[in-house]
């Protein structure tokens, strides 16, 4: 667990380190897609582990803010104008699309979990049907058998 958290503080660092070096010579934020998408994975982790109680991962997350903010200000004085709001922009549609791709994923879940529960009435309700048919025959039969003799 705290190899992770570790692991994804190194991503995080790496990641801005790239951003701050790009910064000053790109056009677009999707030049910077890669590291965008580290930064941003690696925060998640860490914001995770942060709310479970683990106090380096809270530290980091601060050390990560304070770079954040540092990066505004490359982007805002150093970049083209509008590349901080591009930025937001696509942090904001890379977390519509990550929580469509999680409801997804979780609606899969529940029409599996929902299939198989029918495919177990199913089959319930025709061994029901086969056994009421079975007891059927067997007190015809019984029937039969007992008049005969």
């Amino acid at each position: 667990m705290i190899f992770e958290a570790i692991a994804a503080i190194k991503i995080a660092n790496e990641a801005i380190g790239a951003v701050k070096e790009l910064c000053g010579h790109i056009q677009s934020v999707g030049q910077m897609g890669p590291q965008l998408n580290q930064l941003a994975d690696a925060k998640e982790q860490i914001q995770k582990k942060a709310a479970d109680g683990d106090m380096e991962a809270f530290f980091a997350l601060e050390d990560i803010n304070r770079k954040e903010a540092e990066i505004k200000q490359m982007f805002i004085y150093q970049g083209r104008p509008g590349l901080w709001e591009d930025y937001q922009k696509f942090m904001e549609n890379r977390k519509k699309i990550r929580e469509s791709a999680r409801k997804r994923e979780e609606a899969k879940r529940l029409a599996k979990r929902k299939a198989i529960k029918n495919g177990l009435v199913i089959a319930a309700v025709v061994l029901s049907i086969f056994t009421a048919v079975g007891l059927g025959i067997a007190m015809v039969y019984w029937m039969v058998s007992r008049r005969g003799s």
